[in-house]
């Protein structure tokens, strides 16, 4: 099953904005409406097409090297759908390794790692707002988000 995958950073710029107003403003934090929070959430744009119901193994990859650089990579990888409820964007995508080794001459080589690579991700958090349980707040935060697959050498202690 392929889905899209909304892209939000117009959102969680617009957001930006007005927790900046906010701390400029005495570093009040503002509350914000459930329908507010929704459209953040939910902003209806263009997407990222993915197959979410990836099920392919190391072994099956490493005989089929085509198409994706997900699977031309010596460390291949599929994506996951991450979803918090408290956190915009709700959906996050995370990249699993589908090998511990890495993919060399086409088998699966366990003298190396597939480890992943993270990068940070702006996020914005819920909470409910201490003075209106129908309101809530909403604050800057940063996520580590796995994005891809590398082949490492693997690490070895010195004694």
């Amino acid at each position: 099953m392929t889905r899209l995958i909304g892209l939000q950073m117009f959102s969680l710029l617009v957001f930006n904005d007005h927790l900046s107003a906010a701390a400029a403003a005495g570093g009040r934090s503002r509350c914000f409406s459930a329908e507010q929070v929704d459209r953040r959430r939910h902003p209806g744009r263009p997407g990222l097409a993915v197959d979410l119901q990836d099920a392919r193994t190391c072994a099956q990859t490493a005989a089929d090297t085509r198409g994706d650089l997900s699977n031309r990579s010596l460390s291949p990888w599929r994506y996951r759908l991450n979803e918090e409820d408290d956190r915009i964007p709700h959906q996050i995508l995370f990249a699993e390794c589908l090998c511990s080794g890495c993919i060399i001459n086409r088998h699966e080589d366990l003298s190396y790692n597939s480890v992943p690579v993270f990068a940070p991700l702006a996020v914005l958090r819920t909470s409910p707002c201490p003075r209106d349980p129908n309101k809530f707040t909403v604050n800057k935060a940063v996520v580590s988000v796995p994005v891809g697959c590398t082949c490492a050498a693997p690490k070895y202690i010195l004694k």
